[in-house]
């Protein structure tokens, strides 16, 4: 049963344990050893657990894995995802740990700390709960939980959602979780999951005359998306040329001397400028999306084979641009402020919520 007290806002020291004791039986082959972005899934996870507690450890008997600094202990009870959580806490230096599974292509700082933030002595857990689910095996557990964790396997009673039934969970739902929460709870169960992580994202395009409102609507709309858990990357097309640069400063005057790419990075942000003597495919532009975002939306892209909404202003008084004379067969939708005949499904101008839906 949840607490529903505020908490304290003191966050705990916490002990970090990676969940590497599984089989891996649907994916067929040792999942954290699983190469993403040139480097195994484990390592994903390690890095993201090292960024907030000071001690690490691993719950399984993997050698293959330890370090002097990572130690791996061996599960007490093998074959259950809930003997990770006994490990974990029997061997734990601190009171509450932070648990990871191996399996994790983009496992979130952020939502680990907020996660920590909401420890406390009145919980034995706190635990992300979504639209999709609660997720066990992405949370911070206190040594308070360690009994009812041990009597369940003793007693055969191995499955964790049935665990958090018994414990008192402090559940972070979806408006407390950070943005991008979909991507961090998402993990790699079978060959079909890591074969989606070679696909692109989608990606869709707003197109309309001057002055219809249509940045408006998708800043509503990636606003929408966000809270809704979504990673959302954001392209706009210029048919003029643009700085993004400041007159003097070190990176300018580095493109103003010929460098064909140049990145200014901080720990916060990189850009990169790029210069070319041809305007690039939208596919082209579209590259550096892939694996940072779940949905590009893009702007002003017309001539594109990209799938298309229109957004529509009566008060200009201006045809379709994808309708008429020029029939665009990529238009999926329109966004009006008024009702329009139109063979496509039409949407509120004002208000984003059918589209993100």
């Amino acid at each position: 049963m949840q607490n529903t007290h505020n908490e304290s806002g003191g966050s705990a020291p916490t002990t970090g344990v990676l969940l590497a004791g599984g089989h891996s039986r649907r994916m067929g082959t040792d999942k954290a050893l699983l190469a993403y972005r040139e480097a195994p899934l484990w390592q994903r996870s390690r890095r993201a657990l090292a960024a907030v507690c000071g001690q690490l450890l691993i719950a399984g008997d993997r050698p293959d894995l330890a370090a002097e600094n990572l130690p791996s202990f061996a599960d007490a009870f093998p074959g259950s995802p809930l003997t990770g959580l006994h490990t974990g806490l029997t061997h734990a230096s601190t009171d509450w740990v932070t648990v990871l599974p191996c399996d994790l292509p983009w496992p979130s700082v952020a939502l680990l700390r907020r996660l920590q933030a909401a420890c406390s002595e009145r919980y034995d857990a706190v635990v992300p709960r979504t639209r999709l689910g609660r997720e066990p095996l992405i949370a911070c557990y206190c040594k308070s939980a360690l009994p009812t964790i041990t009597d369940r396997l003793l007693s055969g009673r191995p499955k964790l959602l049935d665990l958090l039934d018994a414990l008192n969970v402090r559940y972070l739902d979806e408006e407390e979780l950070p943005p991008g929460w979909r991507r961090a709870l998402r993990n790699l169960n079978s060959r079909a999951d890591l074969e989606r992580l070679s696909q692109p994202p989608p990606a869709l395009t707003f197109i309309a005359h001057s002055g219809t409102g249509k940045t408006t609507l998708l800043e509503k709309l990636i606003a929408a998306l966000t809270s809704r858990g979504w990673t959302v990357g954001a392209l706009k097309h210029d048919a003029h040329t643009f700085e993004i640069d400041h007159a003097g400063k070190d990176s300018w005057r580095l493109t103003r001397a010929g460098a064909a790419v140049t990145a200014i990075s901080s720990p916060a942000q990189t850009a990169v400028i790029h210069r070319h003597e041809l305007a690039p495919e939208p596919e082209e532009l579209l590259r550096p999306f892939h694996d940072e975002v779940d949905i590009v939306l893009t702007e002003g892209f017309k001539q594109s084979p990209l799938p298309k909404i229109e957004v529509h202003r009566s008060v200009l008084n201006r045809p379709l641009l994808s309708r008429g004379d020029r029939h665009d067969p990529t238009l999926i939708g329109v966004a009006s402020d008024t009702p329009l005949e139109v063979d496509v499904p039409r949407f509120a101008l004002d208000d984003a919520t059918d589209l993100a839906t």
